[in-house]
């Protein structure tokens, strides 16, 4: 039976609390069994990953990431805060491959996703494959995103050591290397459309279909959303991870309560918002007053809303 123990995700200060809204959601539905490398984008964060001594976690800086692929910083300079992130995700997928042995697999994660369930339903697909990833499923009116978005997301990458696994990752090395940006025009998508060529590239790789591991904003409607005793269901199955891309947090803690833009150019109905944007608005909630109790919360940007955002956004704002 394949289950990483190792898994990776990256951020800098302005995402922690999302990011620890995953690792707190990955506590209650792994239990003790794994290990999160959270790559810390910039000092301030490296500061309050290191404050927050989380038992699971293990500190990643940036700097030590480049002195183990000294090749990002050739890059660096040239590239937005955005795009520099995205030229390190088969970096760090490197380094957890690399540190999880010729035994293990490690996964990567990014830091906008919580887990409601346990994930073993969608890693038992994976069996005895080598690279594992999962496709966008569009709902129909989405589709249009295809040809720029990609075929496949990165929410969730898998990879075990493995001749296969090591070609791939050189592959989309080199290409987040050479240029990682947004240019629909010229088929680019950060660090994801290079996903698109995998399955023709490389017979080892499982694309997992579980309807309740990937749910986006993009998909949510293909499925029937329900709501059950332990945790949200779509077609009957349990909702493993969630992606929340996009999401905009105007206010994480105001009088206890949340002001969210839960995810713009995508309308959501009141039992997806119920069953899925309140849980994470509590999350997110709960992850700023335990980042906020630490001693260099200072650092963090400091989110101040206006009444221009409430006049701009009043119609999609979502309050939890």
């Amino acid at each position: 039976m394949i289950r990483p123990k190792l898994f990776g995700t990256l951020f800098y200060a302005n995402y922690l609390t999302r990011a620890l809204a995953l690792y707190r959601s990955m506590e209650v539905h792994f239990r003790d069994d794994f290990t999160l490398v959270c790559l810390c984008m910039d000092e301030p964060a490296a500061k309050l990953i290191e404050q927050l001594r989380l038992p699971r976690v293990l500190l990643l800086t940036i700097g030590e990431l480049e002195r183990h692929d000294p090749a990002l910083l050739a890059v660096k300079a040239g590239r937005t805060i955005g795009e520099y992130s995205w030229t390190c995700t088969p970096s760090l997928m490197r380094y957890l491959v690399d540190r999880a042995g010729a035994q293990g697999s490690a996964a990567y994660l990014d830091a906008d996703l919580m887990f409601f369930s346990d994930p073993q339903p969608a890693f038992d697909e994976w069996r005895d494959g080598d690279i594992l990833i999962h496709a966008h499923r569009y709902a129909t009116r989405h589709r249009y995103l295809e040809p720029t978005s990609g075929i496949y997301n990165v929410g969730l990458v898998g990879m075990r050591q493995s001749e296969e696994a090591d070609r791939c990752l050189a592959r989309w090395r080199a290409q987040c290397l050479e240029i990682c940006t947004i240019d629909g025009a010229r088929g680019l998508c950060g660090d994801q459309k290079y996903l698109d060529e995998w399955p023709q590239l490389y017979r080892r790789l499982t694309i997992f279909e579980h309807p309740g591991a990937g749910l986006a904003p993009w998909n949510m409607e293909r499925y029937e959303l329900a709501d059950d005793p332990a945790g949200p269901t779509v077609d009957g199955k349990p909702v493993i991870f969630y992606h929340y891309h996009g999401l905009r947090v105007l206010k994480a803690d105001l009088f206890g309560r949340s002001l969210l833009i839960p995810s713009t150019g995508y309308d959501f109905t009141h039992l997806q918002l119920r069953l899925i944007y309140r849980p994470y608005a509590e999350a997110l909630r709960s992850a700023d007053r335990e980042v906020r109790g630490c001693a260099a919360a200072d650092s963090l940007p400091r989110v101040r809303l206006s009444l221009a955002d409430l006049r701009t956004y009043h119609r999609r704002l979502f309050v939890a």
